[in-house]
């Protein structure tokens, strides 16, 4: 059980980490448009949002590959607890001169990569388990 919790939490504080660690990167990429109080212009919202599309597929699958023979079921919970964490986020920022379209893609977006992380590490994991087998 607590293993289980741990490649779960662990899992998601690794994305939250990993999107963390892009800003940087973005603020080198697109000078001057990373300012606090600003909002960035439409190539670095999408250049961010494909960050963050690879980095959840990623997180996912080091759910899915930490996880053992339930998979799905750590990766479901992986989901479940970045979903709502990300629509009470997206609640107050709503309105906060952000484009709608970014939120919904990055909320849109998270099933998908979860579902493809799991594909990925279960894939992994079965063929680890054929041949140990």
């Amino acid at each position: 059980m607590l293993k289980s919790i741990g490649v779960v939490a662990g899992s998601y504080v690794l994305s939250i980490i990993l999107v963390l660690l892009t800003d940087p990167l973005l603020s080198s990429l697109f000078p001057g448009q990373y300012v606090k109080g600003s909002v960035p212009g439409t190539a670095p919202l999408v250049v961010s949002t494909a960050f963050f599309i690879v980095i959840s597929a990623f997180c996912a699958w080091v759910c899915a590959r930490f996880s053992g023979d339930r998979a799905a079921t750590h990766v479901l919970w992986f989901f479940l607890i970045g979903e709502v964490l990300g629509i009470a986020t997206t609640i107050p920022q709503w309105s906060k001169g952000f484009p709608h379209w970014y939120y919904l893609c990055w909320l849109l977006s998270w099933p998908v990569t979860c579902w493809l992380g799991l594909r990925l590490g279960a894939r992994k994991n079965a063929a680890s388990a054929a041949q140990a087998a």
